[in-house]
């Protein structure tokens, strides 16, 4: 790609001016369109080692489209979420929905370029720093995005010189931060060593559904021309398909559940007698408030998945461990139907966006695994959907983990006899009967669907970093002190590390 690129080439700023108002015209009713009805959102990563470039160009799309769709996402200084949520967090944040435009000029490159140029992290892998990429960029994909990389290169002449930083570092020291010049420091030092830099970064993450388009920065017409005419025809090209075409998995989805179901081995006898209950719930809760108001998880986070079946006992479990954390650091976040808003973004976003902070926990009264169990089972997703789910969900608690999250997955398990009388004493209990619903008993006919989607989602996702607990739930009392456990018990291991 840059053996043959050329990086003089250049745009006369009268043909500049010819050729603009077309263009934009032509970009504003591609625009119109898309944000009309079209069931995808747009993704511009504006990527290069030239800060001022990038933010020009910006500044040029934000003129020539209606801002009041686009949503720019830049990061000016060294943010505080940066040290306290991982490192994806926000940009999952600035994720645009579907029919609107987000415009990067701060991308999740930035990282993985300073930390090759600076050399700053004396563990940091490039390598696995662009798998973690290829496999976001692969999600977003597949949930519809169009992702355009665009690259602004200079020549080896321009790179070298440090005119632009200082000139702005003078007279407009707000388009430049510490982190630009430290990076276009470095890059001016060796040439060479950007250039196979760039060529690895694009190498390995220049895929079909998010490619890679180099752009001649150095002359302005030309630049801000290149990046509109791209864009322009790959929103005409994207806009002119009937449907975002369905990515299947890359291999086919076999069940492992004819070999024996994981809820088998659960021994649903256990119980606890209420004194023995008492004792051990204050014991259990005293130990998870030391645990989470002590100096060494001041720089982890806690995050629980609560999932089991209907009537288990979530709610009354999710109480008594509330019960041992500091409210001001902790929330419980309830998971039912997404919203319009939810529904607007890539699956994974309705969740990102409760993700704690260090210090805090945050509980998920069911969570991101709908998508490998009720969506599933009734069908709200399609079949590649939840099949591709699980290798989403396992580099998503990666994510969470490597940045420091303790994160617990209880699955709270009852027998059908168990349930049916739970549901029975629901509806004979006034106080009682607002947690049961129709859809309760639908879910009911199909106990034995569940508990294959169970089965498939334990055995495919408990990883060593997040592995699933599964609880007998048929006395509560045992489960609720089992839960508490499990919990203090992966902090516990957690902060040994």
């Amino acid at each position: 790609m840059f053996e043959s690129f050329d990086t003089r080439q250049t745009l006369s700023k009268k043909d500049f001016k010819a050729l603009e108002p077309g263009l934009r015209a032509a970009l504003v009713d591609a625009q119109f369109e898309l944000v009309q009805g079209a069931d995808f959102p747009v993704l511009i990563l504006l990527s290069g080692f030239d800060a001022l470039s990038r933010a020009a160009c910006a500044k040029q799309l934000m003129t020539w489209l209606d801002s009041r769709h686009m949503r720019p996402f830049a990061i000016m200084h060294d943010e505080e979420a940066a040290r306290i949520y991982p490192p994806m967090w926000r940009y999952w944040q600035a994720l645009p929905t579907k029919g609107n435009i987000g415009l990067f000029l701060s991308t999740w490159y930035d990282d993985s370029i300073r930390g090759a140029l600076l050399k700053s992290d004396a563990g940091f892998d490039l390598d696995r720093r662009l798998d973690k990429i290829v496999r976001f960029e692969d999600m977003l994909a597949n949930e519809g995005a169009l992702i355009l990389k665009f690259l602004l290169v200079e020549g080896r002449e321009e790179q070298l010189e440090d005119l632009k930083v200082t000139k702005a570092s003078k007279h407009e020291p707000w388009k430049i931060t510490e982190a630009d010049k430290r990076l276009r420091t470095a890059a001016r030092k060796d040439y060479d060593a950007v250039l196979d830099l760039a060529k690895t970064i694009v190498g390995v993450t220049h895929k079909g559904y998010a490619p890679w388009v180099p752009i001649a920065s150095t002359n302005e017409e030309h630049r801000d021309m290149a990046v509109g005419k791209s864009l322009l025809a790959a929103l005409k090209s994207r806009l002119e398909r009937p449907a975002a075409p369905e990515r299947p998995p890359a291999a086919p989805f076999v069940s492992t559940v004819k070999d024996g179901n994981v809820l088998d081995t659960l021994d649903l006898t256990q119980t606890l007698e209420r004194d023995a209950y008492k004792d051990a719930l204050k014991a259990q809760r005293r130990k998870l408030t030391r645990l989470t108001t002590g100096k060494a998880f001041e720089e982890r986070s806690l995050i629980v998945a609560f999932e089991g079946n209907d009537a288990a006992g979530k709610g009354g479990a999710i109480r008594r461990v509330v019960q041992g954390l500091d409210p001001r650091l902790s929330r419980v976040v309830p998971v039912s139907k997404p919203t319009a808003e939810e529904d607007a973004h890539p699956y994974l976003w309705r969740f990102w966006r409760h993700i704690p902070r260090r210090g805090h926990t945050t509980l998920f009264d069911r969570s991101w695994y709908g998508r490998v169990l009720v969506e599933r089972v009734e069908g709200f997703a399609k079949s590649h959907e939840w099949q591709r789910a699980y290798d989403e969900i396992c580099a998503f608690e990666q994510d969470l983990t490597g940045a420091g999250a303790i994160v617990v997955k209880v699955w709270l398990a009852i027998n059908k006899d168990e349930q049916l009388a739970r549901f029975q004493d629901r509806e004979n209990t006034p106080h009682k009967r607002l947690k049961i619903t129709d859809e309760d008993w639908r879910n009911r006919d199909k106990w034995d669907d569940y508990r294959t989607a169970v089965h498939d989602m334990v055995t495919r996702t408990s990883t060593p970093c997040c592995p699933w607990s599964l609880i007998p739930a048929n006395d509560k009392r045992f489960a609720r002190v089992a839960v508490l456990k499990t919990i203090n018990d992966r902090i516990e291991a957690a902060l040994a590390d």
